[in-house]
């Protein structure tokens, strides 16, 4: 009996993206070691597996996900779990392994929570800017009056704070 599984590597920045299309059992998991192992050893510590076209996954395909895992979180890093669904996702739930993995919906879910988040999608203070330029907008002009604090923001019809801290 032969067993088909395609396997195919994809690097991004701070993960690797292992995709799995068949069958991952006795015959076919040495060799998804062996990808996953590598992928280690070569300092790539974020290991994403995209379930999504697996169509079968045994006990010994369930045991290989968890010694990588444990490996890539020794290392620092994590091995999470791409559209699982079907057998693989019912076996995880029965055996209640399915805490034992960080699952995502999807791989774009994974990349997001193994990689860095750009600098502009961080919560900025630039939302505050509109509301500190509010007065020239028509509100009356704030001459000889003591200026308020830059950093708290107020609406532009706000009274001053008399709290001193």
């Amino acid at each position: 009996m032969t067993t088909r599984l395609d396997l195919s590597v994809r690097r991004h920045e701070g993960a690797s993206v292992t995709v799995l299309a068949g069958e991952l059992d006795k015959l076919s998991s040495p060799r998804l070691r062996d990808v996953l192992v590598t992928q280690l050893d070569a300092g790539v510590g974020n290991l994403i597996l995209d379930v999504t076209a697996l169509r079968f996954c045994d006990s010994t395909g369930l045991w290989t996900m968890l010694e990588v895992q444990r490996r890539a979180s020794a290392a620092g890093g994590c091995l999470r779990l791409a559209g699982v669904h079907g057998i693989l996702e019912r076996i995880l739930t029965v055996t209640g392994l399915a805490s034992a993995f960080s699952l995502d919906p999807d791989v774009p879910a994974s990349l997001r929570a193994v990689t860095p988040e750009a600098p502009e999608a961080t919560p900025s203070v630039t939302p505050a800017v509109p509301d500190a330029e509010a007065p020239r907008s028509g509100a009356p002009s704030a001459q000889g009056a003591e200026p308020s604090p830059s950093a708290v923001p107020s609406a532009p019809d706000a009274e001053p704070s008399s709290d001193p801290g």
